[in-house]
This record gives C-alpha cells, structure tokens and sequence, in this order.
C-alpha cells in the first residue's frame, strides 16, 4: 500500500521542485556562456591575396574576438572580375545572409556595393576611394590614405621652413583631392605649385619644368602619374635634383621615394571590426560614413636620405616608423 503524504508535505515539496528548475532554467539562460547568435554573423571579401589584405584580416579577426562576431566565412576574388563574379554569386545564392560584409580592396569593395545594396558594408584598403563612388545609405569605409592635415604636418616637420610643395596630377582622376589642398595647404603656410597631367608620357617632362621650383615633390595616388614607367623617371630626375618625394605608400618608398605616411594594416582591420561592432549593436544604423585611419605610420628610405642629404631626425620620433631597407 503506497504511503501517504500530508498535503503540506506535498505542498512543501513540490514547491522546492519548482523552485529548483526555474535556477536551473535561469542558470542556463544567464550563467552559462552565450552562443554567438546567427545573426551577428559577417563575411569577408577580399580583392586578392596580398600581405597588406592580409594584415588587415588579421587585425580585424583579432578586432572580433570576444564581441560575439562570428567570421563567417572569407571569400577571395584573385584579383579577377569573371572570378569576382562567380563568388559574388555563389554567395548571393546562399541562404546565409550576412549582417555585415567586410569588402577589402577596389574590386571587392565596387562588387559589393553593386550587389549587396541591403546588407551593411564596411570597406577598407581602397586607394583614392572617391573615385570609385562609395557611397551609399548601407557604406562605412575605411580612407587608405591619411588626412591631408595629418600629411602637412608631417610635411612640415621634414622641410622646416621651405615653403615650396610640388604635386603633378591628373584632374579627372585627382582633382578633388588638389582643390582640397589647395585650402588646407594655407594653415601650414606652403606654396603648392601644381602641375596637370592627362597621359603618364606628359609626367616626367612636366616634373623636369618644376624641378627646380620646389623643395619637395609630394605624390597623390593618382594612376595616370604613378606607373611602373613613370616611378622609374620620376626617381631619377628627383634624385639628380637632391629633391625628396612625400608620399602616402611605403611600396613607393621603396622604390626610392623618402618618406610616406600610412595606415598601419592590422590597426585597420581592427578599426573594421570596432565599425562592424557599432552596426550589430545599432541595426537601425546601416552607416557610418568615411573613417580616417586610427593609426599611421612613417616608411622611410635611409638610403634615399643619404643621397639628398637630408636629416630624418624630426620625423624620426614619429610614434610608428619603419625604416627601409632594415
């Protein structure tokens, strides 16, 4: 014959049953460690395998660890349109949506804007990205090149009181860039003597009729001046001239220009990841607008300083410089 309870008995212990699963299911709710929910999900895509891509993925896959970001997968479009297209595709057919796509490089950068107009887009490592048209209600981006503020001032610390600033252009491709500093330029108290340019052949002839007017020769990233042709003959003449080059890419410095100011790589990806972190916790924001880089750093050319006999001295103690060759 089964035992009978009282009722407060009963009562008693079906009150510390219930009282036991609702800590067990508030445990399980807030103590134990949170799965990375699907929806903060992102991908990357990147133009092609370079090592400064790469570095950027690095900072960026650092920059998630510990914000509930999940890298979903990183696609590559090996510098190629057709095979750009393929995986943009192949992506699009997935039912995996992203909640952000981390866009790395030029054509990474313009294939995702084209296709995914729904989806929040951070981009970064783009050269000169004004001309390519990023913008968007669903872009944030990353600017490859420091401001022109942080550029002069630089610029300054290295040609102490010489006023004279060189810069060769094409206008339909940089123009924007030189009527902006045509401004900022008067707050550092330089002569920015410009000369236009509309095809690479017109480069070193224009350089040679301003040579000997300025003190320093100061390279934009403009295509039309800057090609493997043209960086031969613009070293030459520069260097006949003892006349340093300021520019904004270490790879320009080591083909023998002096000094270039840049973003330092893994900070970028880092800054990415900051961005990407600030879109998941907001979704009513899908942008965030253009971002100066966090963190710049000094290339130098040791061995081009020798030659024009210039002191590297005052830039030197820049926070982040590397010198070139180590």
């Amino acid at each position: 014959m089964a035992k009978k309870y009282p009722k407060s008995y009963r009562h008693r212990n079906f009150t510390v049953v219930f009282w036991f699963v609702h800590v067990f299911f508030f445990q399980a709710a807030f103590l134990m460690p949170h799965a990375i929910p699907a929806e903060n999900a992102v991908i990357i895509i990147r133009s092609q395998q370079i090592p400064a891509y790469n570095e950027a993925i690095k900072g960026f896959e650092e920059g998630c660890k510990g914000e509930n970001i999940s890298i979903k997968a990183i696609y590559d479009l090996n510098g190629d349109i057709e095979e750009g297209k393929r995986i943009i595709q192949k992506i699009k057919d997935n039912s995996f949506k992203p909640r952000v796509i981390l866009a790395i490089g030029v054509l990474a950068a313009t294939f995702v804007k084209e296709q995914f107009p729904d989806v929040p887009i951070i981009f970064c490592m783009v050269i000169n990205h004004n001309r390519f048209n990023l913008q968007g209600a669903n872009i944030t981006g990353i600017s490859s090149e420091a401001s022109l503020e942080d550029q002069f001032a630089i610029l300054k610390g290295l040609l102490g009181s010489r006023k004279s600033v060189g810069v060769i252009y094409d206008p339909a491709k940089t123009g924007k860039i030189i009527t902006e500093a045509s401004i900022v330029v008067k707050k550092f108290e330089f002569n920015l003597v410009k000369a236009q340019v509309f095809s690479e052949k017109e480069v070193a002839p224009v350089l040679e009729n301003i040579v000997n007017k300025i003190d320093a020769l100061w390279m934009i990233p403009d295509s039309t001046v800057i090609t493997k042709n043209t960086l031969s003959a613009i070293s030459k003449i520069t260097l006949e001239h003892r006349l340093p080059i300021f520019c904004t890419s270490d790879a320009i410095v080591k083909a023998g220009a002096l000094v270039s100011v840049s973003p330092n790589y893994k900070y970028t990806g880092l800054q990415a990841a900051h961005l990407a972190q600030r879109l998941l916790n907001d979704p009513m924001t899908t942008s965030l607008g253009i971002k100066q880089p966090d963190k710049l750093k000094l290339t130098l050319n040791t061995q081009t300083a020798e030659i024009i006999g210039i002191n590297l001295s005052p830039i030197r103690s820049f926070p982040d410089v590397v010198l070139y060759p180590q």
